[in-house]
């Protein structure tokens, strides 16, 4: 057997388990984990913990052989492609043609085994090159002893994860430096001053370049743009040289440069491998550098080409701060912006002005049924329709997640608004192309009002047409409908909701109801879900669909998620223990608005030592697919969160736009919630119970606790055990029940019948 490469037989998981491994005869080597499903890197060093992409395969029974059923989108994009380009196809077509067959072979016997293999190698990239992974593969149960082993995939990119320090180094020197406001001509001319003493006896200068490859005026040294603008402008006369290049000088017709004898050019390159321009050096004598000074002098160009880059971003920070950034168009803000200016406008003449929200009917069913993939080329395909179908001078927007505003200036009555709100939903239910050969249909409801003198805000205007819009998709969707003054009671009534609801937090009104949650193997109760009830005067008990959206949109739930958290609390501190002389572990939602708010953490604190609950027994949820404004601020509050004990929980998993990508950023999290919607399919639905059980093993590689929810059949509690799921939520187990029914079913614990013992291992 091969030696190790870090000369030892252990590897060391991330939960600090010490695994045994087994060395094979390969190059890189593969290991080999035989306890414990978490490896680290080859060369003995631990993973960072975050996967660039994850696949899925399973034996096509038609074909007999491995296909690829499930890949994300961290991993398309690893390899240039599109997840629907690769599904399908066998799992061997990722890896380099040059990875040596019988160590794939060797892969699939070991995992096949029941162990988890580790190893690095390269994946072919759509573009013709190679990407260099850290890949583990691991055998995925299904739930049927009889069915076939599916076996998952996961990758690191190591490529994206090198880099000299020296370099990080000096690129973070001159982003503080632009922080500070040293303005990028005087940077980069210490940046040339300092690759002087590098090309000895040579004299640097920094030239930046057009699109069109013509020098910009921003030349920076302290030698002037004589004699160096000529000598540049006839070496990149037949092309911009995209690799070191030396000229000499002697071979330029007409120019003759006193004291030069060679031009040497380094490019400098942006990510997307546009020549921004030059690091120029004018040697006196020699016509080729040494490999010291070209190592010295690349290096140099990518600090270059961070501080270029900066600068050109910073310029493009205002469009993306007021734009939408997956179909660029103006954003609510700039959209509402410009509708305040517009309403302010009229008077004028006799003309009026339309606005017209749009919604894309059912667009939540169809990203969570077609992948979000999908769900974006629908929506960028909506905004290049709109933009196709407005008159010149009218502007359109995004608002929302599927609602899009169109301001239509100089409207002469309401027949013209009514006319284009027509052609818009012809337009957009037109097919939608979303991928070589598949095509959505959708369908659009619109709401319009007409706005002919000023005084209106922007809100208002905005608030009628939705009331119109929702009265669009009440009539069944796929249509218009004109706001009416008939229609300003729904809005007077949403606006009572608001007033009474910020009453009814501090009128004990409000009431918690707790959803049940149990371990499936053993069917025990071991925590519940707290969820805010509204008994309102004259209305009954509310359920949170009622006024939790108008709690979110008024800014009122920072207000109401801290009566939750309390009132939690307080119950949890009077709940009786089990025979076991425990108490539940209760879990709380929060919304985006309480993560960007001040008061979240000592509101959690304050409750938390008033009440005198452990924090290991207050649980927090936040939503895969919520929309966080400031992500770096929402995970340094849940960092702090997990700081104190308590646990956190990503709910709705699976629904989101980057999976992959939430748990990286929200790596603190210790449990996953499987969204209901794959719950569902479980059994029935190859694609749904190939998600959950991808998710499980994931989790599990991770770490991390798998709660499934919107369980409601004893099928799918089956389902889930034979997956290994450990905890399962929904109604087959328990509806949401008020204090006194959870603390009963508390003290009972066994809420469905613990699984079937699996029997005695036979001898070989």
């Amino acid at each position: 057997m091969a030696e190790p490469a870090n000369a030892e037989s252990i590897e060391r998981r991330s939960d600090g388990v010490r695994a045994e491994t087994a060395e094979l005869p390969f190059d890189p080597p593969l290991s080999v984990v035989t306890r414990g499903p978490v490896t680290v890197d080859p060369d003995g060093q631990p993973g960072d913990g975050a996967l660039d992409g994850i696949c899925l395969s399973t034996i096509d029974a038609r074909r007999d052989e491995p296909v690829l059923v499930y890949v994300s989108e961290g991993l398309a994009a690893m390899l240039g492609c599109e997840p629907g380009d690769l599904l399908g196809r066998s799992p061997s077509s990722l890896f380099a043609s040059e990875t040596p067959p019988e160590q794939l072979d060797e892969v699939a016997r070991v995992v096949a085994s029941g162990d988890q293999a580790s190893v690095r190698l390269r994946l072919q990239h759509a573009a013709g090159r190679t990407v260099p992974v850290h890949a583990t593969f691991t055998s995925v149960p299904n739930g049927h002893p009889d069915a076939t082993e599916s076996f998952m995939m996961t990758f690191r990119d190591l490529a994206r994860r090198a880099g000299p320090e020296r370099l990080l180094a000096e690129q973070t020197r001159v982003l503080e430096a632009l922080a500070r406001g040293q303005e990028l001509p005087a940077l980069l001319g210490e940046v040339a001053s300092r690759a002087e003493p590098l090309s000895e006896g040579g004299r640097c200068w920094i030239v930046l370049c057009d699109r069109a490859g013509q020098i910009e005026p921003i030349i920076t040294a302290d030698h002037g743009i004589d004699p160096v603008r000529e000598l540049v402008e006839a070496a990149i006369a037949d092309g911009l040289p995209t690799v070191p290049t030396w000229v000499r000088v002697d071979d330029m017709r007409d120019i003759e440069v006193d004291g030069v004898h060679a031009l040497w050019l380094f490019p400098v390159t942006n990510a997307g491998d546009r020549v921004r321009g030059y690091l120029v050096v004018a040697h006196p004598d020699r016509l080729v550098p040494g490999d010291a000074e070209r190592r010295a002098l690349v290096h140099l160009t990518q600090v270059v080409a961070v501080a270029v880059e900066h600068s050109t971003t910073e310029a493009s920070l205002t469009h993306q701060a007021l734009h939408d950034q997956l179909t660029q168009l103006p954003n609510r803000a700039l959209i509402m912006d410009r509708l305040e200016q517009a309403v302010a406008r009229l008077g004028r003449d006799r003309l009026a002005l339309g606005a017209i929200v749009i919604d894309v009917d059912r667009f939540k069913y169809l990203n969570d049924t077609r992948g979000s993939n999908v769900g974006d080329r629908v929506l960028v395909e909506v905004a290049r329709r709109l933009r196709r179908t407005v008159r010149l001078g009218d502007t359109v927007g995004r608002i929302g997640s599927d609602q899009f505003l169109v301001l239509c200036v100089a409207i002469a009555d309401d027949h013209d608004a009514a006319a284009m709100a027509e052609r818009i939903i012809a337009t957009l239910a037109e097919p939608i192309l979303v991928g070589e050969q598949a095509t959505v249909t959708i369908s659009s409801s619109a709401g319009v009002v007409l706005v002919d003198r000023p005084g209106h805000s922007a809100a208002t205007v905005i608030s009628n047409a939705e009331s119109a819009l929702a009265e669009a998709r009440d009539l069944g969707g796929g249509r218009y409908h004109l706001f009416e003054e008939g229609l300003q009671s729904q809005v007077v009534v949403r606006h009572e909701v608001e007033q009474a609801l910020e009453v009814a937090i501090t009128a004990d009104e409000l009431v918690l109801h707790f959803q049940p949650f149990v371990d499936l193997a053993s069917g025990r109760m071991i925590g519940a879900e707290a969820l805010v009830r509204w008994n309102r005067p004259g209305h009954g008990l509310l359920p949170p669909n009622d006024f939790i959206d108008i709690a979110e949109e008024t800014g009122l739930i920072v207000p109401l998620g801290a009566w939750v958290i309390d009132e939690a609390l307080r119950e949890l501190a009077a709940w009786p223990e089990n025979e076991l002389g425990e108490r539940p572990l209760l879990t709380i939602n929060l919304s985006a608005a309480q993560l960007a708010d001040d008061s979240l953490i000592p509101t959690v604190v304050t409750a938390i030592d008033r009440h005198h609950v452990p924090a290991s027994l207050v649980g927090f949820e936040v939503t895969e697919s919520m929309q966080v404004d400031d992500v770096e601020g929402a995970t340094e509050v849940l960092r702090r969160i997990s700081a104190l004990g308590c646990p956190l929980a990503i709910d709705d998993f699976g629904i989101g736009y980057a999976t992959l990508d939430y748990l990286r950023r929200f790596s603190m999290a210790d449990t996953i919630k499987i969204d209901r919607s794959f719950v569902s399919g479980l059994g029935s639905s190859r694609e749904d119970t190939a998600i959950v059980s991808a998710s499980v093993a994931l989790a599990s590689s991770l770490g991390l606790d798998v709660v499934a929810e919107g369980v409601e059949t004893y099928h799918q509690l089956t389902e889930l055990r034979g997956l290994g799921a450990r905890v399962g939520q929904g109604y087959v187990i328990s509806k949401p029940v008020p204090i006194e029914d959870a603390r009963r079913l508390w003290v009972q614990q066994q809420l469905v019948p613990p699984a079937e013992p699996l029997p005695p291992e036979r001898p070989f």
